[in-house]
C-alpha cells in the first residue's frame, strides 16, 4: 500500500510506537490520514475473503484491505463501514464497496 501511495504521489509517513491503530500516515497535500493496512489470501470454499475491520473514526480515518486472491484493494473511509466487523468479498467485488475497489483517489480527495 505505501508503494502504490509513494507511486502516485503522496507523502507516507509510518509511526514508531507499536500502540497506534493505524499502520501509515498519508499526507495528501498537506492532509494527514490515518490508515490501517490489512491483506489476507485465505479464500473460502464460497469464493469470498473476510478481513476483521473492528476500527472507530476515532482510531483511523481509512481501510487499505488488499484480496491478494483477487489482486485488488479496497481503500475504504471509516465511515462507510461503521458498525461492521469484517468485510467480505469475491472475485467480483462486494457490490456495496464496489466505489472503493481500487480507487486510491479516495485518499486525496476524500469520502
Amino acid at each position: 500500500f505505501a508503494t502504490r501511495c509513494i507511486e502516485m504521489g503522496y507523502i507516507v509517513s509510518k509511526p514508531f510506537s507499536h500502540y497506534t491503530r493505524y499502520d501509515l500516515v498519508v499526507d495528501a497535500h498537506s492532509v494527514l490520514q490515518r490508515v490501517q493496512v490489512k491483506s489476507t489470501d485465505y479464500l473460502r470454499k464460497d469464493n469470498q475473503c473476510h478481513v476483521k475491520i473492528d476500527y472507530t473514526k476515532e482510531e483511523i480515518d481509512w481501510f487499505a484491505i488488499y484480496f491478494r486472491k483477487f489482486d485488488f484493494w479496497y481503500v475504504v473511509p471509516v465511515e462507510a463501514v461503521q458498525g461492521i466487523k469484517q468485510l467480505s468479498t469475491t472475485i467480483e467485488g462486494n457490490l456495496k464497496y464496489n466505489v472503493f475497489k481500487n480507487n486510491f483517489g479516495f485518499v486525496r480527495y476524500g469520502f
